[in-house]
């Protein structure tokens, strides 16, 4: 196996869930993975801005680990079930139960706690991607809001909290409409897909551009073939009235 090319990992999540018309009206990509979060800003169908910030799900994560002192595989499983980008908007008499160490008694966890550590977090990282977008200088161009993707993009009420940070509608981009209806995929559609599907959609755009230019070097190879032996039956054809003639 060798690696063909290599593609930065925001344009190959905007390949799988930006439409060409968002990158003409101007959209930025917000792809939040576990280590960073990454961004790209598109404006009339050219990519203007890129950035990386060091902080993503990874980091929230850890901050719910240290907050309500609990193992790491227990932050996630909170984070992924319960978790809230907005903590207003979690019950306040809800609570999750932890299971004890070793026989120890069961901690409680209130899921607007956990939802309030994870809010801290986010706005965090919301405002370090509002700042990239003003630095850009596209601010006011971008007719089509905010798309975000990654496997911080499932968080509930992600939208909302982007919405009222940054000011600008957003959405989140899931890949779907590049799967076929097998039941196989419907694990795709999850946002957490978006790079690997947006990498084999730029790997199929890479053979079919080989593919095409194959065949133009084929097609072009056909008529210099084509037009020498059209010049030599010419000559041959001359030649042959010349000697009836004489």
């Amino acid at each position: 196996i060798e690696i063909e090319e290599m593609i930065l990992e925001p344009i190959a999540s905007a390949a799988a869930v930006l439409s060409e018309e968002e990158k003409e009206a101007g959209v930025v990509l917000v792809d939040i993975g576990g280590g960073t979060t990454d961004i790209a800003i598109f404006h009339e169908g050219i990519i203007r801005h890129t950035a990386v910030i060091p902080f993503g799900g990874n980091i929230i994560t850890e901050d719910i680990k240290e907050g309500c002192t609990i193992l790491h595989r227990q932050a996630e499983a909170l984070k992924r079930k319960f978790g809230s980008a907005i903590a207003s908007e979690s019950q306040a008499n809800e609570v999750v139960c932890i299971p004890g160490l070793r026989g120890r008694e069961p901690k409680e966890i209130t899921i607007r706690s956990l939802s309030g550590i994870i809010q801290a977090r986010m706005e965090e990282i919301v405002e370090h991607v509002y700042y990239e977008i003003k630095n850009s200088g596209y601010e006011k161009k971008l007719i089509g809001g905010i798309v975000i993707t990654g496997g911080g993009a499932e968080l509930k009420n992600i939208t909302q909290l982007f919405d009222y940070v940054t000011g600008m509608g957003s959405r989140v981009g899931y890949p779907n409409e590049h799967l076929g209806p097998s039941p196989l995929n419907e694990k795709l559609t999850s946002p957490i897909y978006a790079t690997g599907i947006g990498l084999v959609l730029k790997g199929f755009e890479t053979k079919e551009r080989k593919n095409k230019s194959l065949t133009t070097v084929k097609t072009h190879s056909k008529k210099v073939k084509g037009s020498f032996f059209d010049k030599l039956l010419e000559k041959g054809k001359s030649w042959f009235e010349e000697d009836i003639e004489q």
